[in-house]
């Protein structure tokens, strides 16, 4: 069984001053804090031409252009249920391309 729990309390040091004390927050950091997570609204849906369990969304997170994410949703959600629809987008993934189509995120 998996358990993210050592992933998430791992430490980073965090800049300290001359006398001891943490520079700007003291907050500990881990894992979970470095992932860019941020909601959006979904403005289309298309099924990929190519692989056909695999959705191609445009999502609104805040950008000047709206980001491309390729999705695995096809027989899970309807098309319908998708567009408009508000999500939870992870933004800081690289992108990685789907057969042809560049898949910028994650959607969760």
């Amino acid at each position: 069984r998996w358990s993210g729990r050592a992933a998430l309390t791992r430490s980073y040091s965090v800049p300290t001053t001359e006398q001891g004390e943490a520079a700007g927050a003291t907050a500990e950091f881990t894992e979970l804090s470095r992932l860019e997570i941020r909601t959006g609204k979904i403005l289309e849906v298309s099924t990929h031409p190519t692989l056909p369990k695999l959705f191609v969304e445009k999502i609104d997170v805040g950008e000047e252009e709206p980001r491309t994410i390729c999705s695995g949703l096809v027989g899970l959600v309807d098309e319908s249920e998708l567009l408009g629809a508000t999500c939870v987008v992870l933004c800081n993934l690289k992108s990685r391309d789907m057969d042809g189509i560049p898949s910028v995120g994650m959607l969760l």
